[in-house]
């Protein structure tokens, strides 16, 4: 996974909970205290899952995904003054996920990051592919309520596949009203 989810969990958890918090999230994910993540850094995939369940403890998805949302708002304005709406934004999703890919060394780590996603554009809806091993679709779905807010859009997100549940991906059915 790369740093900068990681990078925004913590700062969340900090944001709400204080820097004691931190340092005690990291010593529950078996993390030193100085760990700083890098935004195009890649990091073990299991080191990101221990550090996940460890936050989940202190932060919801929900807080995380706000957290998210506004720093992505802040640091990369262009992708959303780009799109006119939100379905304009989650189309373009799977090419901002994969720009990250770009600083990446090593081939494997680049195919990871560009693996995860892919969009079926059909006409009355948008099918989002999901595959990690992090099963983060509950974060997707979480970001896009964001996204659908920020662009003033009624949609509704269906998971009729879920790796959760024993599927090979996660499939979201998002439709707008």
């Amino acid at each position: 996974m790369l740093g900068y989810p990681l990078k925004l969990l913590l700062n969340a958890i900090e944001k709400r909970h204080g820097h004691e918090a931190v340092i005690q999230t990291l010593a529950d994910a078996g993390l030193p205290a100085d760990r700083v993540y890098q935004l195009n850094e890649p990091y073990a995939d299991s080191e990101a899952q221990r550090l996940s369940a460890a936050a989940s403890q202190r932060i919801s998805v929900d807080d995380i995904a706000e957290a998210f949302f506004t720093d992505t708002l802040v640091r990369f304005p262009t992708w959303f003054e780009m799109c006119k709406t939100s379905r304009e934004f989650l189309e373009m999703q799977p090419e901002i996920h994969n720009t990250f890919a770009h600083g990446l060394q090593r081939p494997q780590d680049r195919e990871a990051v560009r693996d995860k996603f892919r969009i079926e554009k059909l006409d009355d809806e948008l099918v989002v592919h999901y595959r990690s091993p992090h099963l983060l679709c509950d974060m997707y779905k979480a970001i896009a309520k964001h996204v659908f807010e920020h662009y003033q859009d009624q949609a509704t997100i269906e998971e009729p596949k879920c790796m959760k549940r024993g599927d090979a991906e996660c499939e979201l059915r998002v439709r707008w009203t």
